[in-house]
């Protein structure tokens, strides 16, 4: 439990708690974090990944970690990674010692031939949730030859962490009240959850405004029967049978996911 923070402390702790209300970029709310942390925990590399849409849906920031080597993780090292899948399960600040033994940890291949490489020696996570799920993460790493973390880190992490998750929610229900207010957004989210093609985009616009067939066929100078081809389309990938069955489900609330 902390008991006492130094002014510097108090002075970082405070600007980060600022940001969190400040910052509506989930990415660049990530990168400014990462830059306090490493210096409020005395650590040398940050990493962060936010889950969107769906499960391996990412966006990664990270600071002082070769670029190469982090897209050697999506290519292969995600796959023997011996740690993320635990610090994942547990829903506050960890320390690597807590779920691996630190000889285990130094014969795996994740560490010698992936963290190594960039000078990762010794880490801690906090993984944030929400009703929803998994939100994003923080990883704060320090080189070899540097002190462990402490129990005193291990709980001002997870006070940051928590006010980081509660960060990442809001911005969530932010972005959702916006799709939902604008036909745009809301249109085009609808869109993606369907995976539909460019012109199916187009086709599904103009039926959004009410314009029949031939209409459409004019403005997008293709002719009825493609039209009704694209439209085919959109039916069978979002299941829906009829014109009025699929602008009701356009204006159907988008569940957060």
């Amino acid at each position: 439990m902390l008991t006492t923070l130094s002014g510097r402390e108090t002075k970082l702790i405070f600007a980060i708690m600022q940001d969190m209300t400040a910052i509506q970029d989930a990415r660049q709310l990530r990168l400014q974090l990462g830059a306090h942390l490493l210096d409020l925990l005395e650590a040398d590399y940050f990493a962060s990944f936010v889950w969107t849409r769906t499960e391996g849906d990412t966006d990664a920031v990270f600071l002082n970690m070769d670029e190469r080597n982090l897209a050697a993780y999506q290519h292969h090292f995600q796959h023997c990674d011996p740690i993320t899948p635990r610090f994942r399960m547990c829903r506050r600040a960890t320390h690597l010692d807590q779920i691996i033994s630190r000889e285990d940890f130094l014969r795996t291949e994740f560490y010698n031939d992936f963290l190594a490489r960039d000078g990762l020696h010794q880490g801690m996570n906090f993984h944030a949730y929400a009703a929803t799920g998994h939100l994003g993460d923080l990883r704060i790493w320090r080189g070899a030859g540097k002190d462990t973390f402490q129990q005193r880190d291990l709980d001002i992490l997870n006070a940051i962490g928590t006010a980081f998750g509660q960060a990442l929610a809001n911005m969530r229900t932010n972005e959702q009240k916006q799709r939902e207010a604008d036909p745009r957004l809301r249109l085009a989210a609808w869109a993606a959850r369907h995976q539909l093609t460019g012109r199916e985009q187009d086709v599904l616009c103009l039926v959004s405004e009410g314009k029949r067939d031939r209409e459409i066929a004019l403005d997008l100078n293709i002719s009825v029967t493609t039209v009704r081809s694209h439209l085919k389309a959109v039916f069978q990938k979002s299941g829906v049978t009829s014109r009025a069955e699929l602008l009701a489900s356009i204006n159907a609330r988008l569940s957060l996911q």
